[in-house]
């Protein structure tokens, strides 16, 4: 029997791949969280000399009054975001010292956009329209009216395409 006459995975067939050792494969990728303070401090370290973020690490933020005011927030945040996402699989890959900061942000209203997420698939007879309502424009660094934090960190978590039989030990797609 050729492959062509097995049919489609539309019309029933189903596929097998042995690909033994696929089911630890990791993935890195960089995940962000926001974190917003209080605008109080955020204004009590501008008037003391403070200057915007950009891509900087956790640990090297000054440890002196006040600008241990943002950072032992923001180090708490850091942890706390590693706690919760590692019960989805999420697995650092450095210290929460060494994931970068930026902000303060303000959140800005973007322009209201439309897009249909589903445009193109035949399979789905009515698509919705989804609708973007804000968003941070990149061009812009509000340092005097912003109180968001963006934290990132490079995690890696295992693959989420198959998994293994456990009878047979075979990777099903």
């Amino acid at each position: 029997m050729a492959l062509k006459d097995r049919g489609s995975a539309l019309q029933g067939f189903a596929a097998l791949y042995d690909g033994t050792g696929n089911s630890s494969a990791t993935i890195f990728e960089t995940v962000a969280t926001k974190c917003v303070l209080d605008y109080e401090l955020v204004q009590t370290v501008q008037n003391h000399g403070g200057r915007p973020l950009k891509s900087e690490p956790l640990g090297k933020l000054p440890e002196l009054w006040p600008f241990d005011l943002l950072k032992r927030p923001l180090l708490e945040h850091a942890e706390e975001f590693v706690r919760q996402i590692g019960k989805q699989g999420f697995e650092p890959l450095t210290n929460v010292h060494q994931f970068l900061v930026s902000g303060p942000f303000s959140e800005k209203i973007g322009e209201p956009r439309q897009w249909t997420p589903e445009a193109g698939n035949h399979l789905i007879p009515h698509p919705r329209q989804a609708e973007r309502v804000w968003g941070y424009r990149g061009d812009e660094f509000d340092w005097h009216k912003g109180c968001a934090f963006l934290i990132s960190g490079v995690f890696s978590r295992n693959a989420r395409h198959g998994f293994v039989d456990e009878q047979t030990g075979k990777v099903i797609v």
